[in-house]
């Protein structure tokens, strides 16, 4: 800046001897236009662009020689949104980039299938030591402008019910974004013995009642039917209750009275939730107290 000023009087001094007898209003007009030069030269400002999104960075590891390539996932736990990388054979580090601030989980898929993934939790943090008792997820906070750091997802011992499946990305990229879905919980099924009191056993449909709703899924037997299986049932409670097809009027449920053994002295004619889990058939729930007072079931629903 000195410099320029110093230009700038130099320049006026030449000025003021070259023009000799000039009038004021001559001078005057010369150095405003020296001063007009000289600030169209100077060059103008770059704007700065505000910094929106953070970053999150760490190791990577694998329970086994050598490291497969992973796809590195930073799960916003407020959203359905994702986003990850995809990182080479035997890498040892990651980045993503592009997070817009909040708070995320993050979850790193051994490729290609993904059935196997590492965690950063409070179990990792402690150091995967048989004391550590807490495999709590730690949440991670990105920042606009900000990288955190030592985010490393190496808790490679958690079973794969405690992390969300591996999400659908591009191969062809290397990083990137989308929504995750999580995919339905797997169905499961109640199964169990038929009985009536009476010579041969009719058809019947056996009916499993959603505790707490109004739904419920059955299954149609043929007569001298001594087994049953009702499938595709959501994880949840149900009420189990056979009805013989054709005359609804004496049902048989899954009551207390049942384990009990149905005798005279078993007065306990209250149905028994069964709980259905993912994928499993949960065996011996036998609808066969057909002793209970009227009423004590639910109506037969329509076929």
């Amino acid at each position: 800046m000195k410099r320029k000023i110093w230009i700038l009087f130099v320049v006026m001094a030449i000025l003021l001897s070259a023009c000799g007898g000039q009038p004021a209003e001559d001078l005057d007009t010369i150095v405003q236009s020296t001063l007009q030069a000289l600030t169209a030269q100077a060059p103008a400002a770059t704007p700065t662009t505000a910094v929106t999104t953070g970053s999150v960075s760490g190791k990577l590891s694998y329970p086994s020689q050598g490291i497969p390539a992973q796809l590195v996932v930073a799960f916003n736990v407020n959203t359905d949104d994702y986003y990850w990388v995809q990182t080479a054979q035997d890498q040892a580090t990651y980045q993503i980039d592009g997070l817009p601030p909040g708070t995320y989980h993050v979850v790193s898929y051994a490729l290609p299938d993904g059935k196997l993934a590492g965690r950063y939790d409070q179990f990792y943090l402690c150091g995967l030591h048989q004391g550590c008792t807490d495999s709590s997820w730690v949440d991670v906070q990105v920042q606009a402008g900000v990288v955190t750091s030592d985010v490393d997802p190496g808790n490679w011992y958690i079973g794969s019910e405690n992390y969300p499946p591996m999400p659908a990305f591009d191969v062809s990229q290397t990083s990137g974004s989308g929504i995750y879905f999580a995919p339905m919980p797997a169905s499961g099924g109640i199964a169990g013995q038929l009985s009536y009191p009476s010579s041969g056993i009719p058809p019947m449909m056996v009916v499993a009642f959603e505790v707490g709703s109004q739904n419920y899924h059955y299954v149609l037997t043929l007569p001298d039917t001594s087994t049953y299986q009702i499938n595709d049932l959501p994880p949840g409670t149900y009420y189990v209750v056979a009805y013989t097809q054709g005359d609804l009027s004496l049902p048989g449920g899954y009551t207390q009275a049942v384990p009990c053994g149905l005798l005279a002295t078993c007065t306990d004619h209250s149905l028994i939730p069964v709980e259905v889990k993912s994928g499993e058939v949960t065996q011996g729930i036998n609808p066969g107290d057909f002793y209970a007072p009227d009423g004590t079931f639910p109506s037969a629903p329509a076929p």
